[in-house]
């Protein structure tokens, strides 16, 4: 069964700590040839995510899932054996009077309203701030 990967512990508002470390990451025996762990290493992005809800198949009733809806993005800075460490990495913005208006609209994405049946609408949320116990997700 594979590991839940959860926030373990905010030792500052710059970090946070996750229960996912060198130990934990794929057996290196069972690697290809010539090929590297895929998680657990510095650089390696991941996201935070709020408990959302359970997926089914409404034709089978199969489970398909949960939809957890993102938090924050962070990016892991310190592996341990045991655990990681993730900051929010920050670019150097350019000084937003110099930037054109239409860069700046390219990159903040917009979504319009979809015409669903509202009563299937479930309103699903993040909880705005991370906590110990969000889900935590490796982003391929």
């Amino acid at each position: 069964m594979k590991k839940e990967i959860k926030v373990i512990a905010i030792p500052d508002d710059t970090r946070i700590i996750i229960n996912y470390g060198y130990e934990d990451d794929v057996d290196r025996d069972d690697l290809p040839f010539g090929s590297e762990p895929k998680y657990a290493k510095v650089g390696q992005q991941i996201v935070v995510e709020s408990k959302g809800m359970e997926l089914t198949d409404p034709d089978t009733n199969e489970p398909l899932g949960s939809y957890n809806p993102p938090i924050d993005y962070l990016e892991i800075t310190d592996v341990r054996d045991k655990y990681s460490i993730a900051r929010k990495k920050v670019s150097k913005s350019l000084n937003s009077s110099s930037v054109p208006p239409l860069i700046k609209e390219a990159s903040s994405p917009k979504f319009k309203n979809l015409n669903v049946n509202n009563s299937d609408v479930k309103n699903i949320k993040p909880d705005p701030v991370i906590s110990v116990g969000d889900i935590v997700e490796f982003v391929d």
